[in-house]
């Protein structure tokens, strides 16, 4: 008796869930979509195209992955992983060692141009924590940060709309604000270039065994925890 009510509750529940549609013929038709504008992105430039392509390579990995800058510091405070997190660590480095072999071949010179130095040096300030907080408010509130909202808007969550309208009317606000902080922050500030005060390969070494540290310590509190549990 028991099994048959069990049977009929396990069917009950069978037809509550719709079968889900495959999605493969819309992905056929996405990659062709995709094909033809690269093409026609090639003709036009070539550089168009390679960067359509490392555009798409790129988003295929943040789905792949699923990171977001919001879970990367939100996620070892609530859950204790800290797996994202330490693969920002990883890119970090990578990042660290790449940026540095592109502008050793400036800083070599014995001639610091900021305009001329591959990335973007601006003033740091008061502006810069400003800056960060308003944003770190907003990427909770938002529940992802500008790559995790465009990512879930891809997969097909219709709240990441809103979050996006969102980023168009700030980033509108902040072009029309921008002259005010310019005037009144920005312009005052210092620019601070370690490489002008420490040697190139001191500030690089330097970096590298911060991160390396910060990634022992974050894998040391993600045991941590999971000890605990």
């Amino acid at each position: 008796m028991l099994s048959n009510e069990m049977a009929t509750l396990i069917k009950q529940r069978e037809r509550k869930f719709k079968k889900k549609k495959n999605q493969f013929p819309y992905g056929i038709v996405l990659l062709l979509i995709s094909l033809v504008l690269c093409i026609g992105l090639w003709k036009e430039h070539y550089t168009y195209a390679v960067c359509w392509i490392l555009g798409i390579g790129i988003g295929i990995v943040l789905r792949c992955s699923r990171f977001c800058f919001t879970a990367v510091f939100r996620d070892p405070i609530l859950s204790g992983n800290t797996g994202l997190l330490r693969g920002m660590l990883l890119a970090m480095m990578v990042s660290t060692v790449g940026f540095s072999l592109i502008q050793y071949s400036y800083i070599k010179q014995n001639v610091v141009e900021y305009s001329l130095i591959p990335g973007a040096i601006s003033s740091v300030g008061i502006h810069v924590a400003i800056g960060a907080f308003v944003f770190g408010v907003g990427m909770v509130i938002a529940g992802g940060c500008s790559s995790g909202v465009l990512m879930r808007i891809g997969e097909g969550h219709a709240l990441q709309w809103v979050v996006l309208l969102g980023f168009f009317i700030g980033t509108v606000l902040g072009a029309k604000d921008y002259p005010f902080w310019y005037s009144h922050m920005i312009r005052n500030s210092k620019i601070i270039y370690f490489f002008d005060y420490v040697d190139f390969k001191v500030v690089v070494i330097g970096q590298l065994i911060v991160l390396m540290i910060l990634y022992k310590l974050a894998l040391w509190y993600e045991n941590k925890n999971s000890k605990n549990m």
